[in-house]
């Protein structure tokens, strides 16, 4: 082996290096309540806001991989397969989605394109129509694509809105844009609706400003008649409702809006009636939580998140469509370099050029555990929030927001003693929620639907137990006491 040769690590030179610290990654993932739920050291802060310097030498694999277990490990770990991590959506992967997103990199398949990746292109096509199916939309005709993957629900939500903006506007405006157009578009969410939404008004030249938020009702959820009271105001001001934009769980309370009478707005207006199911869209099709999300087959577009709630690696995100014709319109490219056949070419179907083989870790879960399988994770998660909910109701000092719909359950705690102003309880829950964090027990976070602030906890690992919210109730009282 020559100089040049020796620079490249083989695979048995990189599986010796790995054997002890892959080893602790492993234990990480199978008892992850050896570690806090939450750390971050002031190490780590400095390290991100003031690198290294670029190593001129190497120094071989064992050294770096010590570094990343130790930084990583113990000292800047978000633990969400903490059973007691009930934080941000960052769920616990399945082993067999792991695996399926080592095998899709040491491949380096992309299903962006069919010369990039045949059968990786097959297999997410498949992947594709097995998520619309489980979230209860409607089959893709013949020879027609459900949808695309995104890198996640912000990229789905963009090319839904997109999709909105050029069908009501017109395919004009994808050539002379909005920027002196006389129509003036609007578009119609609730005031519980992700901040990607209006971020896409904004890449999408739309502009914030076209963006209508409606408060939401006072269990989360946006009422109907005052987003039709909206569109209607528009109107008289020469505006053009352009769409209508529904929450299949919302981010902060797991709010489902009022679907089916959304979709009758839409459709007496001339909108585009795209649903962010983000939050919520897997639980849409389950016996025991489907009347909630009646109306979401009715949509032009859904947003699905499979990192989420199908328990998958971050990187995933989805955008179903009813029409795939449309998606390839707004979409569509190419260049002399690149010569348009009869496969299939995903590429033309979002925003998003060659992205990584990130379905392929989905497809093997969903082989796996089959509809069923993930039915009773999904109901474990959900029967986990709803006893969490029941434990509220029955405790002093403590005040639910609503009963989950999804798996997020919100309350807030009220001080000892009487006579205290929102202000005052708002603060206290802050002060609860950080004290609770620095304990390393537990995780969850804050909102302020209404404009007052609860403890969010959103039960997204499918290693949690009702006794691990008692623990976390009882956590609470104790701090509240103090």
């Amino acid at each position: 082996m020559d100089g040049a040769d020796r620079r490249i690590p083989d695979w048995e030179a990189v599986l010796a290096a790995i054997g002890p610290e892959f080893g602790d990654f492993l234990l990480a993932h199978r008892d992850p309540t050896r570690f806090a739920t939450f750390a971050a050291t002031p190490a780590v802060e400095t390290l991100a806001r003031r690198p290294r310097a670029l190593p001129e030498e190497g120094t071989g694999l064992s050294e770096p991989l010590r570094e990343v277990r130790r930084l990583v490990l113990d000292e800047g770990y978000a633990n969400g397969a903490h059973p007691q991590y009930f934080g941000y959506f960052h769920p616990r992967p399945l082993p067999a989605a792991v695996l399926g997103d080592a095998i899709a990199a040491l491949l380096n398949q992309s299903p962006a394109a069919w010369r990039m990746g045949p059968a990786a292109t097959a297999l997410e096509c498949e992947a594709l129509a097995w998520v619309a199916d489980f979230v209860g939309y409607p089959p893709a005709a013949p020879g027609a694509l459900p949808g695309v993957f995104t890198s996640g629900g912000s990229a789905a939500n963009l090319a839904g809105l997109k999709l909105a903006r050029d069908v009501v506007l017109g395919r004009a405006t994808q050539e002379t844009g909005v920027a002196g157009s006389a129509v003036r578009p609007t578009f119609y969410a609730s005031t519980e609706s992700h901040y990607s939404i209006a971020r896409a008004l904004d890449i999408l030249g739309v502009g914030r400003a076209a963006l209508r938020l409606v408060p939401a009702g006072p269990h989360g959820a946006v009422p109907a008649a005052a987003v039709r009271d909206q569109v209607l105001r528009d109107i008289a001001a020469g505006h053009t409702p352009a769409c209508v934009i529904g929450l299949a769980g919302a981010t902060a309370t797991g709010a489902v809006d009022p679907l089916d009478a959304l979709a009758d707005l839409a459709a007496e207006h001339g909108m585009w009636f795209h649903v962010d199911g983000a939050a919520g869209a897997p639980f849409a099709a389950l016996p025991e939580t489907r009347a909630a999300f009646a109306g979401l087959a009715r949509a032009d577009s859904v947003t699905v998140d499979p990192h989420k709630w199908f328990f998958v690696p971050y990187g995933l995100g989805c955008l179903l469509t009813r029409d795939s014709a449309e998606a390839a319109r707004s979409f569509r490219g190419g260049a002399h370099y690149w010569r348009i056949e009869d496969q299939i070419d995903m590429v033309f179907m979002g925003p998003e050029g060659a992205r990584p083989w990130k379905s392929l870790g989905l497809w093997l879960a969903l082989r796996q555990l089959g509809r069923q399988g993930y039915a009773e994770l999904l109901l474990g998660n959900l029967a986990v929030a709803r006893h969490l909910a029941e434990l509220v109701r029955r405790r002093d000092g403590f005040e639910l927001f609503a009963e989950p719909t999804v798996p997020i359950c919100c309350f807030r705690l009220l001080p000892p003693g009487e006579g205290h102003g929102d202000a005052e309880v708002d603060a206290f829950n802050e002060d609860a929620q950080r004290t609770l964090v620095e304990g390393g027990e537990f995780y969850v976070t804050t909102c302020r639907p209404g404009e007052r602030t609860y403890l969010r906890v959103a039960v997204s690992n499918f290693a949690s137990r009702p006794g691990h919210v008692e623990a976390l109730l009882d956590r609470l009282d104790d701090i509240r006491r103090r």
